[in-house]
């Protein structure tokens, strides 16, 4: 089945903010909303935008009901999740994917928005972004603005329909070959907590992204190691590896840091794998289409442009 790519935004197009997981207060969102309507567009915050149940922006009905009325509403092209945390999941199944199938627009997030971009693949069959989200530019200065500037404008610039390109030539890389297809994954904890459900996506023949933060190195290699029994690592065409930081450790050391645990579990497969993406919990934050065509040569990672 071809895979469905939304309309591209225009000058003038509405982007919505939504909040699937942790609440968001409007200070967080301002300096977002000021980059996007820099470069053109409109930006929507819903009403129920800024709800608050304990940690959540409101509860599982709320949100899903939010998140419904903007794939609703055909004015809105593109819906950007304002930040992860935690609770995507509790909510997912009360999403009308239904609305999106109706009227295609992007989705664009990370981290635990993993489950949406996944679930709306498995559901819809079209692509997402997986991208920085509003809450990264908040009180950001110097530097650290600039580089989550360049992760919010090549957001900006996928939307428009022009792919970043990414050179991946300065990081490790294993089977340097070239490759091509569809990518998808995001998140290696949401990855492992979504298995079995209705919200996996089936690998075979996929680019698998992963990336992820504050985990512990054992708890990386268990997740790798449930992957690999259940199957879903060896049909992969080939295995993009983002950033993954703030890695913790016993006092006994586990022994094997990020990349030596993945390539424990990945070396019996003879496909490519390409480490240092520039994407996932850094601030340069670039985004990468999931579900369009994706071409690597002589470590040049480019997107098809329909």
């Amino acid at each position: 089945m071809k895979t469905i790519i939304p309309p591209f935004l225009k000058p003038g197009d509405t982007i919505a903010i939504a909040a699937t997981a942790r609440s968001v207060g409007t200070d967080q969102l301002q300096a977002a909303v000021q980059f996007m309507e820099m470069k053109g567009f409109k930006v929507r915050m819903d009403d129920g935008l800024f709800a608050v149940e304990n940690q959540f922006a409101g509860d599982e009905v709320h949100r899903a009901a939010c998140f419904n009325r903007l794939l609703a509403d055909p004015d809105v092209k593109a819906i950007w999740c304002g930040r992860g945390g935690y609770g995507t999941a509790r909510m997912v199944d009360l999403i009308d994917f239904d609305l999106l199938s109706r009227h295609p627009k992007w989705i664009a997030g990370f981290s635990d928005v993993t489950v949406l971009l996944n679930h709306v693949y498995r559901q819809c069959h079209m692509a997402t972004l997986h991208s920085t989200m509003p809450v990264f530019m908040h009180a950001k200065t110097g530097k650290d603005f600039d580089d989550v500037c360049l992760a919010a404008d090549s957001l900006a610039s996928a939307l428009s329909g022009k792919f970043p390109v990414f050179g991946l030539q300065a990081g490790p890389a294993y089977n340097n070959n070239s490759f091509s297809g569809e990518i998808t994954g995001g998140n290696l904890s949401v990855l492992y907590s979504v298995m079995g459900s209705a919200t996996e996506v089936d690998w075979n023949g996929k680019i698998l992204f992963l990336e992820d933060l504050d985990e512990y190195y054992y708890h990386i290699d268990r997740m790798m190691l449930a992957l690999r029994r259940a199957g879903k690592l060896s049909g992969l065409k080939a295995l993009l590896v983002g950033s993954f930081i703030a890695m913790h450790d016993h006092t006994v050391p586990f022994g094997y840091n990020v990349e030596e645990i993945i390539l424990q579990h990945c070396q019996a497969y003879a496909y490519p794998i390409v480490f240092n993406v520039n994407s996932g919990h850094h601030l340069q934050n670039i985004a990468i289409p999931f579900g369009v065509h994706a071409e690597y040569n002589q470590g040049i990672l480019t997107f098809a442009n329909p």
